[in-house]
């Protein structure tokens, strides 16, 4: 089984999980360049470190302190969208639309 965030996605494919399991350093500096494009952030190597949202040990800083998901799954107690009794809704709006491995794997947890 793979390692989820509370949204379905899967971190063992994120680059600042990768990074940090593998102490690649390249790794998160080519990850903090383009992100920081990509958000228009300010994002520096040293941030690229996760050992996955629902984990409590070292987060990337946006997904600890600023997704809403995470957020709502910490205020709601559960270990994933997909089991929370407000499932599907609006917070996870864009992962469904734009990650559909994401949608099956929340939707498989679904409690029937």
């Amino acid at each position: 089984m793979s390692k989820l965030g509370y949204c379905g996605l899967d971190c063992e494919g994120c680059p600042a999980f990768i990074a940090y399991r593998t102490d690649d350093q390249a790794l998160r500096v080519k990850t903090a360049e383009e992100w920081s494009k990509e958000h228009e952030a300010d994002i520096k190597p040293g941030d690229i470190n996760c050992t996955g949202c629902i984990s409590t040990g070292i987060q990337f800083p946006w997904c600890s302190d600023g997704c809403p998901i995470r957020q709502c799954a910490l205020v709601m107690q559960v270990d994933s969208c997909g089991v929370c009794g407000d499932y599907p809704c609006e917070k996870l709006g864009f992962i469904l639309d734009s990650c559909p491995d994401a949608r099956q794997r929340l939707d498989d947890m679904m409690p029937r």
